[in-house]
């Protein structure tokens, strides 16, 4: 009975190790953690070429907290979301999606720009999927905001499988997306119109690339930043970029909960930061490194980005596309 017995538990263990695929390794073993704490059931990317498709934004399911009030006087047109995808020399088509305000190019004026990147697990849909732009919605209605875009970006290997400089995601995002979209909509190309953030792996993609590149950004945001690429060197890792470049006047802003487990590298790059006298905003909330928590605080976000941006329509050139 007991010679049976080892031999079930023995084949049971071949037949359960026959059928597990192997799986790519990230570039660090501290960034593969990430993976199981995000929800894996996202919506997948809009794989469009353009011409984009647009789907105009409901304000029925927005939050109570951020239901419009009023409707920005002679604008009846509701914002909407366009998905398509820019040709790039280093990942092929690459998705994205975009957040257009309401009576999007009617005044006919350049917009701000905010640029949202995923975390690894995630496409272009993440931001959307939180709720970013029927905040947005519901804030420019109100008179909360002024009327900006929102770009989307998507994920995919560089994102992942890369840690930044030359021919990285950072280059995705500098060289192919940011000239796609000011060539293709009526984006401020400007750095006082460009604000770039991100949450999780995406977070650190965003510090990476605005400490890097403070020149070409107003603001920056790491929302939950998971800065665990242990890769990355000196000259590319936020932890030592934040502290050894020259930002300028770049704003920065890092929030993340309180118990998220990757909560150390942040707050100590936080906490260097202030020893250093470098400008910043730190917000601990409560919550973990998840969905939940991050939509928690898209319009926290949507009021940080936009604080530099004028509501005077006035005070943007023309946009003759």
């Amino acid at each position: 009975m007991c010679h049976w017995t080892t031999t079930a538990v023995f084949l049971l263990i071949l037949l359960a190790t026959a059928c597990t695929q192997t799986q790519p390794a990230l570039p660090t073993a501290a960034v593969a953690a990430i993976l199981p704490t995000a929800t894996a059931t996202l919506p997948p990317a809009t794989a469009e070429l353009l011409p984009a498709t647009s789907t105009p934004i409901s304000t029925a399911t927005i939050s109570p907290t951020v239901t419009p009030t009023a409707t920005p006087p002679g604008c009846t047109t509701p914002g909407r979301i366009e998905t398509g995808s820019y040709p790039s020399a280093l990942a092929g088509e690459s998705n994205y999606r975009i957040y257009l305000p309401p009576c999007y190019g009617e005044n006919g004026r350049f917009y701000p720009t905010l640029y949202l990147l995923p975390g690894n697990i995630h496409s272009d849909a993440i931001w959307d999927t939180l709720g970013m732009d029927e905040a947005a919605e519901a804030a420019i209605r109100r008179g909360d905001l002024p009327p900006l875009l929102i770009v989307m970006a998507d994920g995919g290997h560089l994102l992942n499988y890369t840690s930044g400089g030359s021919g990285s995601y950072e280059s995705l995002i500098l060289d192919d997306l940011i000239p796609f979209v000011e060539a293709s909509y009526c984006a401020w190309g400007e750095p006082a119109g460009r604000a770039i953030g991100g949450l999780s792996r995406g977070g650190y993609w965003a510090l990476e690339i605005a400490f890097r590149h403070p020149n070409h950004f107003a603001s920056v945001g790491g929302h939950s930043a998971a800065l665990l690429d242990t890769y990355a060197g000196a000259d590319l890792n936020p932890e030592y970029t934040g502290l050894s470049q020259d930002l300028g006047n770049l704003r920065v802003y890092f929030d993340i909960g309180e118990d998220d487990w990757s909560i150390t590298p942040i707050r100590q790059l936080h906490e260097a930061m202030d020893a250093a006298n470098i400008s910043h905003t730190w917000v601990l909330n409560p919550g973990g490194h998840d969905d939940a928590y991050w939509s928690a605080h898209v319009a926290d976000y949507l009021r940080w980005y936009a604080a530099l941006w004028s509501f005077d329509e006035k005070a943007y050139q023309f946009c003759d596309q």
